[in-house]
């Protein structure tokens, strides 16, 4: 990696990079899964290394991003899919098995299962 000799050379990278999530954020389906203390302490490593394997041998593009806290921590492991023009959804209690079912019944197919969590 080179090193960074300006403050614009900075901005226009910082720029850049913004551009590509927003434009990720338009097109792809944007999955977050929290691993802060609790989440880790509750399983969500297994949960992040499911949706990597997993979402590799779909045809959808996504991007995976793990997060700090969400507040949610009598739910962990939680996990926020965004499809492209929908809002935000949160599923909690997510083991490996739920991660699955929410790839293929609501990522693939647009149907909920139980489990998601109401988010104010």
């Amino acid at each position: 990696m080179e090193l960074i000799k300006s403050f614009d050379e900075l901005k226009k990278i910082t720029s850049g990079l913004k551009n590509k999530a927003e434009k990720d954020e338009k097109s792809k389906i944007i999955i977050k899964i929290a691993m802060a203390t609790c989440s880790i302490a509750s399983g969500s490593k297994a949960v992040l290394d499911i949706f990597n394997e997993e979402m590799k041998k779909q045809p959808l593009e996504s991007v995976i991003k793990s997060t700090g806290c969400m507040g949610l921590c009598h739910s962990e492991p939680t996990v926020q899919v965004t499809k492209p023009g929908s809002e935000p959804v949160v599923f909690g209690h997510v083991d490996p098995k739920r991660a699955k079912l929410i790839i293929e019944e609501y990522i693939k197919n647009g149907r909920l299962i139980d489990g998601v969590i109401e988010v104010n």
